[in-house]
């Protein structure tokens, strides 16, 4: 069927080529999910599968950690998927069907997998699956809004409670921060208690009248670097009026360690270019023109009349974050400790399992990130892992890596022959080689903005590799640390719960005499 399909889209042409492509698409998005339950259904079989299903790192992480590294992608990304593979296969095998033909996109599938996660009852889901592939094949091109409608119409004909629903509010608040603007600036979304919406806003305020009338900043500036100072303990704004005799310029200490690796010459180089764009952070908006617009001629209004300067100085980057421009790194420093990066050379190791300060703080800020692959867990918030264990690995930059707390497990509970092993070179770079056998290489995150960072240190010999039949044979005494539930066990008590609101709404609904939901 496959072959077929790609012979139709060889071809065609025009629409019906990409109409064509789109199948084809779909049909090895299929398979590929089908390739992703063929490695869990081999965990799950395996003799010790059970006594694993507890563990903190437990069967289907250590599949999400496989199948991510094989696409370079997150594991959570992986386990998504993974998610939607399974549920294709055991839950909606017609709806699987449609999907391995190329008659609905994965985008669709993954819709129909989430919104009918709350059906337990075999016939009603069977009902459900029949009809949704039944109908699929006639639905024209709909929004997102009204394929999730049109999806929950066929599950509320059979089970009304599976219909999942809006969550009450307060158990919906979250702050969610995005550090993926390429401006060095991120966005901040909160749903909070309006009591504590209202005690932050104050707190804002009072912190951004702590400098004097000739700080630079607007308001909304100031209050956008006081949340700042906030989350940092300080109980001031530094101001940045640039007079010596202003008692409010000192620098406010703080316990927040915010890694930001960047060049000398990013601080200490100064010219009218630097200073200009300094100065740019703060003050009111530059205006668009310098007349009004409806003076403005065509080739006026389209001309951009204030194309900026080029960046002055070398930008950095942020552990966890983006990539800042020297401006910002600048106004951070006025405010922060500065620490040189040493590197290591060729010293010898350090006498230890823990490494100095000095040596993680070069090993973070080398890596950047967890060094598995397809991860980007800062590595700040990493473990400092020796890739040939201590003691008969050295404690030096050679053989030290940042691992997530995951894959550190990972590599120390499902290693030896039949399963994870790795490799570091002396400039940082990382060979894996996976369960199956297929190798990836990572280099460090910092080989591209600050290559001086990753030049070799002082090699390490190989680890001699022992053959063995266990995953943990390494590991003798050592254990993996346990869920007090397994993942199967909390995503049913997480069904459950969902619908026993659902139940209670339909409930009150009726009750009260008006229609539910």
């Amino acid at each position: 069927m496959f072959d077929e399909l790609v012979t139709e889209a060889s071809t065609a042409r025009g629409g019906s080529a990409v109409a064509a492509w789109a199948r084809v698409e779909a049909a090895a998005c299929a398979r590929r999910l089908a390739a992703m339950v063929a490695i869990l259904d081999a965990r799950q079989s395996a003799d010790d599968s059970a006594s694993r299903e507890q563990w903190y790192l437990d069967n289907w992480a250590a599949v999400c950690a496989e199948i991510g590294a094989a696409q370079q992608i997150t594991p959570a990304a992986a386990s998504s998927q993974l998610l939607v593979a399974t549920s294709l296969r055991d839950r909606l095998p017609k709806v699987a069907a449609l999907l391995a033909t190329g008659a609905l996109t994965y985008q669709l599938a993954s819709a129909i997998v989430w919104r009918t996660a709350l059906i337990k009852d075999a016939d009603a889901l069977r009902a459900v699956d029949t009809d949704l592939a039944a109908a699929i094949a006639d639905w024209p091109p709909m929004s997102q809004h009204k394929t999730i409608t049109t999806i929950d119409t066929f599950i509320e004909r059979h089970d009304p409670h599976a219909i999942r629903r809006t969550q009450n509010k307060a158990r919906g608040r979250s702050v969610d921060i995005c550090l993926d603007d390429a401006g060095g600036l991120g966005s901040l979304w909160a749903t909070l208690f309006a009591h504590d919406a209202k005690a932050l806003d104050q707190r804002l305020h009072a912190l951004a009248g702590t400098v004097c009338a000739q700080d630079p900043r607007t308001r909304d500036q100031r209050r956008a670097d006081a949340l700042g100072a906030l989350a940092a303990g300080a109980d001031r704004l530094a101001c940045l009026c640039g007079q010596p005799d202003c008692d409010t310029t000192t620098p406010v200490p703080s316990s927040t360690v915010v890694y930001v690796i960047t060049h000398d010459d990013t601080l200490t180089d100064h010219n009218d270019a630097i200073a200009r764009q300094d100065a740019a952070l703060d003050g009111a908006q530059p205006r668009l023109f310098d007349k009004p617009v409806r003076e403005l001629t065509l080739t006026e209004a389209l001309t951009d009349t204030d194309p900026g300067e080029p960046a002055a100085t070398t930008p950095g980057v942020m552990i966890g974050g983006p990539v800042l421009a020297g401006p910002i790194i600048r106004r951070l420093a006025l405010t922060t400790a500065i620490k040189r990066i040493i590197h290591p050379g060729n010293r010898p190791p350090e006498p230890r399992h823990t490494p100095s300060a000095a040596l993680a703080n070069f090993v973070r800020c080398r890596d950047l990130t967890c060094r598995f692959p397809g991860c980007d867990h800062p590595a700040d918030r990493s473990d400092i892992d020796h890739t040939i264990p201590y003691p008969t690995g050295p404690t030096c930059a050679s053989n030290l890596k940042c691992l997530c707390r995951k894959h550190h497990l990972l590599k120390t509970f499902y290693n030896g022959p039949d399963g994870w092993r790795d490799r570091q070179l002396p400039d940082g770079t990382i060979i894996w080689t996976a369960p199956d056998g297929q190798t990836y290489r990572t280099q460090p995150g910092s080989h591209l903005l600050f290559p001086s960072v990753c030049e070799p240190t002082a090699p390490v010999l190989a680890r001699a590799t022992t053959p063995g039949a266990g995953f943990t044979a390494a590991n003798t005494g050592l254990t993996m640390p346990r869920r007090d539930t397994t993942r199967a066990q909390d995503r049913r008590r997480r069904i459950d719960e969902e619908r026993r609101e659902n139940q209670q709404a339909a409930q009150l609904a009726m009750a009260n005499s008006i229609p539910p939901f």
